[in-house]
């Protein structure tokens, strides 16, 4: 069993933020678990309005900000890796603890770990997933979806079902990733510009999401209510982690409030890259 038990993980759903709470929220807790003042986090949230969020080191320049600013939709670069997603229709997980809580503290037992948790609630909802045993689709596109990566959880028919990203920072890790509900997130493909991803040598023509990827409406062949969603995350985590009732802290709540206005929601921030 990976999770030592020398900690129980909060278990809190935020509800709708904006993008830059949603993201200045997980960044709080991570610099609290990195400090010792924080408990172990897994943490279920929406966005408020729809929002992109681009990986730590994509560039900007993938999006399509007027359209964006037409249509009403936010974007915000998240901490972790990874490429582009839609957040629409969907439920966002984030999971934060350190190397006191898991053990062997390392990227592919981790990803693991999280994937089985993930593909267990699935199961609740009648949902048969699996994990990716390699990376495969169109790797060059700026949409997260276009390809399932090795570890992320995927339908019977090889088609990414939850997108997931990573960082680990002074022995803190953050792990979120997009549930998505509905087929709402193929959306993307409006709001990305037609040259996205060319700054790769040789980059293919990007493929059809609905190709690589399915929804959990989708697969189950009925609509998945949030209320639903939510209670099979709480059940199949709570059969691998110490899961209790929790709250942010104070001294966490007062950093997302000073991180979401002077980092998440600048530009500096913004076109990191």
């Amino acid at each position: 069993m990976p999770i030592t038990g020398k900690r129980p993980f909060r278990f809190i759903y935020t509800g709708e933020n904006d993008s830059a709470t949603n993201m200045a929220m997980d960044e709080a807790v991570m610099k609290g678990l990195t400090e010792g003042t924080s408990r172990p986090l897994f943490r279920i949230y929406k966005w408020n309005p729809p929002t992109i969020t681009i990986g730590y080191f994509q560039s900007a320049e993938d999006i399509d900000f007027e359209q964006c600013g037409k249509d009403g939709i936010g974007v915000v670069r998240r901490l972790t890796g990874g490429r582009a997603v839609l957040h629409w229709e969907e439920l966002t997980y984030s999971i934060l603890f350190s190397s006191e809580d898991f053990f062997p503290f390392r990227k592919k037992e981790i990803f693991t770990f999280i994937a089985r948790c993930l593909v267990g609630s699935l199961a609740r909802l009648g949902i048969d997933a699996g994990i990716a045993e390699k990376t495969r689709g169109d790797m060059k596109s700026a949409d997260c979806f276009a390809a399932p990566a090795q570890y992320e959880v995927e339908s019977t028919e090889r088609q990414k079902l939850i997108g997931s990203a990573q960082t680990i920072k002074d022995g803190v890790v953050l792990q979120h990733g997009a549930i998505p509900c509905t087929g709402r997130y193929t959306g993307i493909e409006k709001y990305l510009k037609k040259d996205a991803g060319s700054d790769i040598k040789d980059a293919a023509p990007k493929r059809p999401v609905q190709k690589s990827a399915a929804s959990l409406s989708r697969v189950l062949g009925r609509s998945v209510s949030d209320e639903e969603l939510l209670e099979a995350l709480r059940e199949g985590f709570s059969q691998h982690l110490p899961l209790i009732e929790g709250s942010l802290t104070e001294e966490e709540e007062s950093l997302t409030k000073e991180l979401a206005v002077e980092k998440y929601a600048s530009r500096d921030w913004m076109f990191k890259r």
